[in-house]
């Protein structure tokens, strides 16, 4: 078999996380003996200003493993008239897509990762040379009400035409039940990236007298309330410490708050880190803590669950299907008081946590080898 991706962002090189999750599936199927190829147009941002306007404009291949990766560099010029940039992606794509079949011949099926913007051009293709699309659906903009209107149309044009609809949590499915009328979504979750299924620094017994949380340092976040919410648990639990890893807009405020708090010695902000670090700080700690006021899918919880890691979590969407009593304890979103409540309430009971089953479920479930098994059982459903 032979399949075509179509993400709508994408890394641009092996050590790039923005969309690694996408090439990380590519390369599950790869390793199950199917042919798979990428095209994406990687239009900038005229926020970043002289990087933008000074980056390549030209088109590469990146011959990723087994994978050819076709790339088309340029600029969102219009983002007052978003509708242009669309169809400028959508017609450098259809480019891409020429140039991709000459050389690797025309692929049996084509799945779409996230409709904005990947799923118009699908449409296209699919319009004019009748291959089957699948979408699976990741982003979080439907939940957060950041679609805008004149994209609806763009949308759901893509997704009525579609041959399988799929999205990463179950209160995504509903979601977008609610808004593309007549549409059927089904539930398909991520994968857990090799280095979480294969560590070999796993402890079930020894942990630190300290807690975790790993994500982009943005509002969505919720680490602002996390910081918050761990003063008041430190007045318990005053041997704890807060290692919350990664980068983004929010650092320096969330410094003012550990500054403001007097967390210095218990709170610390440990920058990005590379996924063997996340590993281990996962597997390290006595749990691990989402904050996060919307996710879609929440990869960094079965990535602390792969780890043996109870996890307290908002109820926030994607963490809704993906956690069991077993694995962990529930809190609202965006209450600070009771997400202080629920990391009590962990550690008052951590003795009814059994780490090694936690690890089996989460691997059973998220493993490479098992998304790549149910994936072609998909394709080979719409093929048939």
């Amino acid at each position: 078999m032979h399949v075509l991706i179509l993400p709508s962002w994408y890394p641009l090189h092996e050590n790039d996380l923005n969309g690694c999750f996408f090439r990380e599936q590519a390369h599950a199927l790869a390793k199950k003996g199917t042919k798979v190829g990428v095209i994406i147009p990687q239009f900038r941002s005229l926020r970043l200003g002289k990087k933008a306007i000074c980056g390549k404009y030209n088109s590469e291949i990146w011959q990723d493993g087994d994978i050819s990766t076709y790339f088309k560099y340029d600029v969102f010029w219009f983002p007052k008239i978003p509708y242009i940039d669309l169809n400028r992606w959508i017609n450098a794509g259809l480019k891409l897509f020429e140039k991709y079949i000459k050389e690797q011949g025309i692929p049996d099926i084509i799945h779409v990762h996230s409709l904005l913007l990947a799923g118009p051009l699908a449409l296209a293709i699919h319009k004019k040379y009748q291959i089957p699309y699948c979408v699976t659906e990741h982003s979080s903009l439907y939940a957060r009400g950041l679609i805008k209107n004149w994209e609806w149309k763009y949308l759901n044009n893509a997704a009525q035409s579609a041959s399988k609809l799929l999205a990463v949590s179950k209160s995504l499915t509903n979601i977008l039940e609610s808004k593309f009328n007549n549409t059927k979504w089904d539930i398909f979750p991520n994968l857990l990236d090799n280095i979480f299924t294969e560590s070999s620094q796993r402890s079930f017994t020894t942990r630190k007298e300290q807690l975790c949380a790993v994500g982009f340092l943005n509002k969505n976040k919720g680490f602002d309330l996390l910081i918050k919410a761990f003063a008041k648990v430190l007045q318990y639990s005053p041997q704890f410490k807060l290692c919350i890893g990664g980068d983004g807009p929010e650092k320096e405020n969330l410094k003012n708050i550990i500054k403001d708090l007097k967390l210095e010695d218990s709170v610390f902000l440990l920058g990005s880190l590379a996924r063997k670090d996340v590993c281990k700080l996962m597997n390290e700690s006595k749990c691990f803590i989402l904050s996060s006021h919307v996710e879609t899918f929440g990869i960094v919880v079965i990535e602390a669950l792969s780890q043996g890691t109870p996890v307290v979590a908002t109820l926030c969407g994607g963490p809704n299907s993906l956690l069991t009593p077993n694995d962990g304890v529930f809190v609202k979103p965006n209450d600070e008081a009771d997400l202080a409540k629920g990391i009590m309430e962990y550690l008052n009971n951590q003795d009814k946590f059994d780490h090694r089953k936690i690890r089996e479920r989460c691997i059973s479930n998220y493993s490479e080898a098992a998304f790549a098994e149910k994936l072609m059982k998909i394709y080979t459903e719409i093929q048939s």
